[in-house]
């Protein structure tokens, strides 16, 4: 099972199977950011997925540029949305505009594993920020996943036509910060009294505090927080699982 970043076959049950999560109190805590530290009116938004924050941005009065790198994700995201959408990749995509902020929501810098491409990204970010621009993105946290440990998971979701289970096996790689999670998701139609089973791989980077600081500060980056996600003041330590890291464009040309 090879690791796809495309999530050809994912992206079809992806609202479905996160549909308990609460998006819209994850934009109110991105706009808690905003107000804290610098209020955007344009927003580039990498990795939107199905376009869940992109809707709720736009429905609050964003100007919104909604990029990803699965074209089927955009697909259903543009059914949701009116605004840009390009299907393309942060490490390399050329964009002819320029932001106040940039998001990177649900994990999505984790999934970028190679130093010299995490590298890429964040140096394209900064290029596509105004001066003293925000940048807002979550992470796995490294110290808590190396003291708690990744475990198994199991997920159960259904709508009047199907019923999924999706099961949630890790691989820790420790060495190097790096968690393969295998997902089976086991597929009911209810109307045709049929089973169908995806296998996709997830790998996932996990960061540590002072690593992804090295890494956004090299890029042009002032970091302003590091913190649990969800929580502005809080503080990170060895049982914070999801992480918020906030930065600032500097050293741009005004």
């Amino acid at each position: 099972m090879k690791a796809d970043m495309s999530f050809k076959d994912y992206a079809e049950y992806y609202d479905l199977i996160y549909k308990d999560k609460d998006y819209e109190k994850e934009v109110d805590f991105l706009e808690e950011i905003f107000e804290t530290f610098y209020k955007p009116k344009k927003i580039l938004e990498v990795g939107c997925g199905t376009g869940n924050y992109t809707r709720i941005l736009l429905e609050r009065g964003y100007e919104v540029t909604a990029l990803d790198i699965s074209e089927d994700m955009v697909k259903i995201a543009r059914e949701k949305c009116a605004c840009k959408f390009i299907k393309g990749d942060i490490r390399d995509v050329s964009i002819n505009d320029e932001f106040d902020a940039c998001i990177a929501m649900f994990t999505v810098i984790g999934y970028i594993t190679k130093n010299s491409d995490l590298i890429k990204a964040l140096n394209n970010i900064h290029r596509y920020l105004e001066p003293n621009g925000v940048f807002v993105f979550d992470v796995w946290n490294g110290l808590a996943v190396m003291s708690i440990l990744p475990e198994q998971r199991m997920k159960e979701v259904e709508n009047d036509k199907i019923k999924i289970i999706r099961v949630a096996v890790p691989n820790l790689r420790a060495f190097d910060h790096i968690c393969e999670v295998n997902y089976k998701l086991l597929i009911l139609n209810k109307e045709e009294n049929t089973f169908n089973e995806i296998n996709e791989k997830h790998v996932v980077r996990f960061y540590f505090p002072q690593e992804i600081k090295y890494y956004l500060e090299n890029a042009g980056f002032e970091v302003l927080r590091i913190g649990p996600f969800l929580d502005l003041n809080g503080k990170v330590d060895e049982n914070v699982w999801n992480i918020v890291v906030i930065a600032r464009a500097v050293g741009k040309k005004v």
